[in-house]
């Protein structure tokens, strides 16, 4: 599971600066036409996350994940091969985008519920560190090769491999040999009331709405920036593509520091109490990005992504693993859907606010005020229970798929003096009532225990 979420993300992210690059150097992209591309590749959290959960839940994981893993390839070969013909267009860029971005809301959700799956509890957040240091390790080399493959051998060819990785992920996953119970099945008039359980789940709880309001408005930011980050690199500061995508690699770099460094910072600091200090501390940084020039101006642009990329990957996997521990399993999919529709809902928004803001104020202002904004996005988590709390376990009870602890006490006295005594006991003034005889540790004697005697004065 390990290598194919490698190899997958390496991939994703040469994709994930590939395909601004084939708008704006093989299709003339205007900046609203680049909002428009980032937001249909991330629409599809907003339409389809909720009703994904609820299908998830339904069915076993593997399977599906293996299969979004080979749509995403046929998707990308689409893409190669109209190039090559000569007739790539937006529109048809647009659609491949859409088809990836569904088959990424899939994928998502049914791989952060697929972890607890196969790991304990008390793993989740080893676990999760694992899967971040290998997100960020495809994030550091994925941009900066993905600008160099597009300055060598062109934007379109740099798609293929992204292809080639989806398929070994796909390879990697079917050899996966833990076994996963098929789901109980559901009728389909059940579909709605599901949806609304997770949401409604989500909903209740303080600090997962904190989350949620923190995650909504730090991706709709963050996705309106990165609709005109390689405008921005390219056009107003004048870097070449292989140096713009160089430079953002130090993002996922301090990404994978991050993640090698968030289990021992959660020790130190609290399970919960490093998901809303990480984002306090780094997300001023993000106020350096537009101050970024040519020559030593460079060093704010990576100081900045720096700074933002160590707490976002910090924030991102101790929320995560609040969610894997405290959600029950059968509700995983949907609260996982739930999440990304409150979260991953803004995308679409993002991208094209960040299109029309660039076309109104201009890509630098634009890029300076997201920086405020990211700057006061941990304040629902300041104002939530996550405030008060230093673990995960001080917020919440053990979630209930653990088996209860089997009862020890005695059976409940049936004689009227005893029901008077323990009345009596209810109605006291608050005082704890102790037995009047400890218990005997020890063996038995005739098969049956006495009380020991009282000695008379």
């Amino acid at each position: 599971m390990v290598a194919g979420q490698t190899v997958t993300q390496l991939g994703t992210d040469v994709t994930t600066i590939a395909f601004p690059l084939i708008a704006v150097l093989l299709l003339d992209a205007t900046p609203w036409q680049l909002g428009v591309l980032v937001a249909v590749q991330n629409g599809a959290f907003l339409l389809l996350g909720v009703p994904a959960g609820v299908w998830l839940d339904r069915r076993r994981l593997r399977p599906v994940l293996i299969a979004s893993d080979l749509v995403r390839c046929a998707a990308l070969v689409a893409v190669t091969v109209a190039a090559a013909l000569s007739r790539l267009t937006l529109p048809l860029l647009l659609t491949m985008a859409a088809v990836m971005a569904v088959m990424r809301v899939v994928f998502d959700i049914g791989h952060q519920s697929y972890l607890p799956r196969l790991l304990d509890r008390k793993d989740l957040l080893r676990g999760n560190c694992t899967v971040e240091v290998v997100r960020s390790s495809g994030q550091v080399a994925g941009p900066s090769l993905g600008g160099w493959l597009t300055q060598l051998v062109g934007a379109t060819n740099t798609l293929l491999v992204d292809a080639v990785s989806f398929l070994v992920s796909a390879a990697c996953l079917a050899r996966i040999r833990a076994r996963e119970p098929t789901p109980a099945p559901t009728g389909r008039a059940d579909t709605v009331h599901q949806a609304r359980e997770g949401l409604t789940f989500v909903l209740a709880n303080p600090v997962l709405r904190a989350i949620a309001a923190t995650g909504a408005l730090s991706n709709l930011l963050f996705t309106a920036a990165s609709a005109l980050i390689i405008l921005f690199l390219i056009d107003t500061v004048g870097f070449s593509p292989g140096t713009a995508g160089m430079l953002m690699s130090a993002a996922p770099a301090a990404a994978l520091l991050g993640a090698a460094t968030a289990v021992r910072l959660a020790r130190r600091v609290g399970s919960a109490r490093i998901i809303w200090l990480s984002l306090a501390v780094t997300s001023p940084f993000n106020l350096l990005v537009p101050l970024t020039g040519r020559g030593w101006g460079a060093t704010l642009f990576v100081a900045g992504l720096l700074g933002s990329g160590i707490g976002q990957v910090i924030y991102g996997i101790a929320q995560i693993t609040y969610r894997q521990s405290t959600v029950p399993e059968r509700l995983q999919c949907r609260v996982n859907a739930s999440m990304r529709f409150l979260v991953m809902g803004t995308l679409p928004l993002g991208g094209l606010l960040g299109g029309a803001l660039g076309g109104l104020l201009g890509v630098r202002p634009t890029l300076f005020l997201i920086g405020v904004g990211l700057t006061l996005a941990p304040v629902p988590l300041l104002l939530s229970p996550l405030r008060h709390a230093r673990d995960v376990d001080d917020l919440t009870p053990q979630p209930e798929t653990l088996p209860a602890p089997p009862s020890t006490s005695r059976p409940a006295a049936t004689t009227a003096p005893a029901r008077r005594r323990a009345g009596a006991a209810g109605r006291g003034s608050g005082t704890t009532c102790r037995p009047r005889y400890p218990a005997r540790v020890g063996p038995r004697r005739a098969g049956r225990w006495r009380p020991p005697r009282r000695r008379r004065p």
